[in-house]
C-alpha cells in the first residue's frame, strides 16, 4: 500500500513542472512514510534518470537536469512485504521498463513460481517484481492472473508504450487531470493541487448530487471538474507519442466484468465452497512482513473473518494471536456494540483494544478527517471508523482487515430484503412471498402488515414513475426506483450506490494513519461465486446474508443469529448537539462559496460540505 504520481508532458517537462511533481509526492508522505524514489524517462529514446532514491543516496532532486525527459514516475512507499530496500519503487525491470505500484497482489508467491517455470529470475521478494515479470510475459493478459488490489502505471520500454491499470472493483484510488500537452496521475486528488498550471474548479453538478441525494463516488466525476477517477476493470495500453487531449479518457479498456449467470448447486456444496473460499481469501491476506489487526464491531461480517483467521491459525499450529479493534460508545446504547464485541472476543478468543470515539472526538481531529477524505461525508460513522485506525496505528499494527463488500455480495442491506419481496411478487411468486415475510417480521418484531406496505408502496411508487405520473430529479433515484430484482440492486450496490463510497472513505481513513485495509469478501472469487448463487440461498427464512450464517457453524448463535444490523453506528445527534456552534459555522464556507445555503435534508453533509471548502482553502466559486 503506497502512494504515487505520474507526469507525463509530450513537450517535455520544464523545472517549474518537475517542481511541482514532488510538491505533488510531499502531500501524500502518509500514504508512503518508508521510503520514497522518483525516476525520470524519454519516452522516445528510452533514456532514463534516477533523481530521487532514498536507498541510492540521490537526496537533492531539485538540481537535476530535467528538460529531456517526458515521463515522470514518483513512489511513497509502505513498507508491507519484502521491507528490504530491494522493494524500492520506482522498480526497474528487464530491458529498461519501470512500475509504480501502489496495493497487493497477494497470490504474488504462486504467480511467482508459475512464472518461474517460464524462465523468469527474480532478485527481490517483492510482488512488485512479479507484477513486471508477469506483464512481461503475458502482457494485458497478466491483470486477469492477479488476484488483490492496485493500480499500476509501468513503462514498457520494450514496446515503448504506457500500462495503466485499476484493480477490479477500483479498491486502489487512482485519479488523472488532462490537458492537450499530456496528464497528471495520482493517489489523491490533493496531490492535484501542487502543480501551478492546473487550474481546479468545482464541479457543480457534483456538489448538487452530494448535497441534494447523498451520491458521491458514484460514478468517475470528482469534487473537481475534469479531475477523473481511472475506472475499476480498465487498463490503458498506449503509445504516449500518440497523445492528443483526453487521450486516456478515451483509451480505457474493460478487462474484466462479473458474470451474472446463475450455477446449479446443492445447498451443503455452495456451504462448503463458501467456506473454502472465505478462508483462502483471508489466508492470502495474511501475507505480510508486518504485524496486522482485525475490526471487530461484533457483527457477522467481521465475526467471521476474524473465526476464519483463528482457522487458519490452528491448522498452521501457529499461535493465537488475533488483535481486534473496535469502536465504542459507553452510555449509548443504540450505537454501542461493546456487547457483540465481548462475545466474540471471548469466545475466539481475541485481545480487544477499544476506540471510544466519542471522547476523542474534536474539531481540529473532525477537520483532519475530513481533509484526507477528498470528498464531503454522508454521516458520522466514518468518523468513528476514523477512531478505530487511530487507535491501531498506535498500537503499531499497520494492516486492519475489515469486512467491505460482503453486504453488497451477500444481500446484507435491508432495501435488498425489501427488494427481493417485490422481485417474487412480480413474478407472481406469492407463498414464498408470503411465507418470507411472515419471518422476516418475527425475526425483526416488526408488524407485517409494516413490511407489506414498505414492499407495496415501492411498487406503486414505480408503477407511478413508469407512468409518468411521479417523477425523480436524477438518474440514479430513477433507475433505484425501477429496480424489481435483487440481482441488479447488489449489483448497483457494488459499482454504484454503495461500495465505491466506502472504499475511499475505507482507503483515506487507514492511509491517514499509514496503514494498509485488507477486504477478504472482495476476492474476485468470491464477490464472483456471491452473484452466481441463486438468490434463495443469500435470503431464506427471514434472514439476509443467510449462506454466511449457515457456513460459520462455528460463531456464537448471539453472533451468527444476530437480529439487529449496524455499521459504525454512532449517536450522531448527540455529537452534533455537543458541538453545534462549531458545525454551524461551517454553513457560512457554504454561503460564501455557493451563495446560498446547500440544499439537503442532512445538517452533517451541509456540515462536512462547509469544512470541506474551510480546510482546502476555497471561499468563493
Amino acid at each position: 500500500m503506497c502512494g504515487i504520481s505520474i507526469l507525463f508532458n509530450k513537450n517535455y517537462i520544464t523545472r517549474e513542472l518537475y517542481t511541482n511533481f514532488i510538491e505533488s509526492l510531499q502531500k501524500i508522505n502518509h500514504r508512503g512514510p518508508d521510503d520514497e524514489g522518483i525516476v525520470l524517462i524519454n519516452t522516445n529514446t528510452g533514456e532514463y534518470k534516477i533523481t530521487y532514491s532514498q536507498i541510492e543516496g540521490i537526496n537533492n532532486p531539485f538540481n537535476q537536469e530535467v528538460e529531456k525527459f517526458d515521463l515522470a514516475l514518483g513512489h511513497k512507499r509502505l513498507s508491507i512485504i519484502d521491507l528490504s530496500p530491494a522493494g524500492h519503487q520506482p522498480m526497474e525491470g528487464k530491458e529498461g521498463s519501470w512500475i509504480v505500484f501502489n496495493g497487493e497482489i497477494y497470490n504474488y508467491i504462486e504467480l511467482r513460481a508459475e512464472l518461474k517455470l517460464l524462465g523468469c529470475n527474480f532478485k527481490t521478494a517483492s510482488d512488485t517484481e512479479v507484477i513486471l515479470e508477469a506483464y512481461r510475459i503475458w502482457g494485458k493478459d497478466c491483470l486477469n492472473k492477479f488476484n488483490g488490489m492496485w493500480s499500476i502505471c509501468l513503462w514498457d520500454a520494450i514496446h515503448k508504450k504506457l500500462f495503466i491499470s485499476n484493480d477490479r472493483f477500483g479498491v486502489k484510488p487512482l485519479y488523472y487531470k488532462e490537458n492537450a500537452d499530456g496528464f497528471v496521475l495520482v493517489s489523491e486528488t490533493k496531490q492535484l493541487q501542487a502543480f501551478r498550471s492546473i487550474e481546479l474548479k468545482l464541479n457543480e453538478e457534483h456538489i448538487k448530487d452530494f448535497a441534494d441525494f447523498g451520491y458521491v463516488d458514484h460514478n468517475e466525476n470528482t469534487i473537481y471538474q475534469d479531475v477523473f477517477r481511472f475506472k475499476g476493470s480498465h487498463y490503458f495500453l498506449w503509445n504516449v507519442n500518440e497523445y492528443a487531449k483526453n487521450f486516456l479518457h478515451k483509451h480505457q479498456v474493460r478487462y474484466y466484468q462479473i458474470s451474472q449467470s446463475k450455477i446449479r448447486i446443492e445447498h451443503d456444496a455452495a456451504i462448503m465452497q463458501f467456506r473454502e473460499l472465505l478462508n483462502d481469501a483471508v489466508k492470502i491476506r495474511m501475507r505480510a512482513d508486518v504485524d496486522f489487526g482485525f475490526a471487530l464491531s461484533g457483527g457477522l461480517d467481521s465475526s467471521a473473518i476474524l473465526y476464519s483467521a483463528r482457522n487458519i491459525l490452528k491448522s498452521e499450529n501457529k499461535k493465537n494471536e488475533l488483535l481486534g479493534f473496535s469502536a465504542v460508545f459507553p452510555g449509548y446504547k443504540e450505537a454501542d456494540e461493546s456487547e457483540y464485541v465481548k462475545i466474540v472476543a471471548n469466545d475466539l478468543p481475541c485481545k480487544t483494544i477499544y476506540a471510544e470515539v466519542m471522547n476523542d472526538f474534536n474539531i481540529p481531529e473532525f477537520e483532519k478527517h475530513v481533509y484526507h477524505q477528498e470528498e464531503p461525508l454522508i454521516d458520522t460513522s466514518f468518523l468513528a471508523q476514523w477512531g478505530v485506525y487511530e487507535k491501531a496505528s498506535k498500537s503499531g499494527i499497520k494492516i486492519l482487515f475489515n469486512g467491505q463488500g460482503a453486504d453488497e455480495v451477500f444481500g446484507g442491506y435491508h432495501h435488498h430484503f425489501y427488494k427481493y419481496c417485490r422481485q417474487l411478487l412480480v413474478k407472481g411468486k406469492l407463498p414464498e412471498y408470503f411465507s418470507l415475510i411472515a419471518q422476516y417480521s418475527t425475526i425483526k418484531q416488526i408488524e407485517k402488515n409494516k413490511v407489506h406496505k414498505i414492499v407495496f408502496n415501492e411498487l406503486k411508487l414505480s408503477a407511478l414513475m413508469k407512468a409518468g405520473i411521479k417523477k425523480f430529479d436524477h438518474h440514479l433515484q430513477k433507475h433505484w426506483n425501477r429496480i424489481d430484482s435483487l440481482d441488479e440492486i447488489m449489483l448497483k450496490d457494488f459499482d454504484t450506490y454503495q461500495l465505491p463510497m466506502y472504499l475511499r472513505v475505507d482507503d483515506r481513513n487507514s492511509m491517514a494513519f499509514s496503514m494498509e485495509s485488507r477486504h477478504p469478501f472482495m476476492d474476485y472469487r468470491l464477490v464472483e461465486f456471491g452473484y452466481s448463487l441463486p438468490n434463495n440461498f443469500l435470503i431464506k427464512d427471514g434472514w439476509q446474508k443467510n449462506i454466511l450464517r449457515e457456513a460459520m457453524v462455528e460463531m456464537p448463535q448471539q453472533i451468527r443469529y444476530r437480529k439487529d444490523k449496524k455499521g459504525f453506528t454512532t449517536p450522531e445527534e448527540v455529537w452534533l448537539g455537543r458541538y453545534g456552534k462549531d458545525f454551524e459555522e461551517y454553513l457560512e464556507y457554504n454561503k460564501t462559496v455557493l451563495g446560498t445555503r446547500t440544499p439537503s435534508y442532512s445538517k452533517y453533509r451541509n456540515y462536512t460540505l462547509g469544512a470541506w471548502f474551510k480546510v482546502n482553502g476555497i471561499v468563493k466559486r
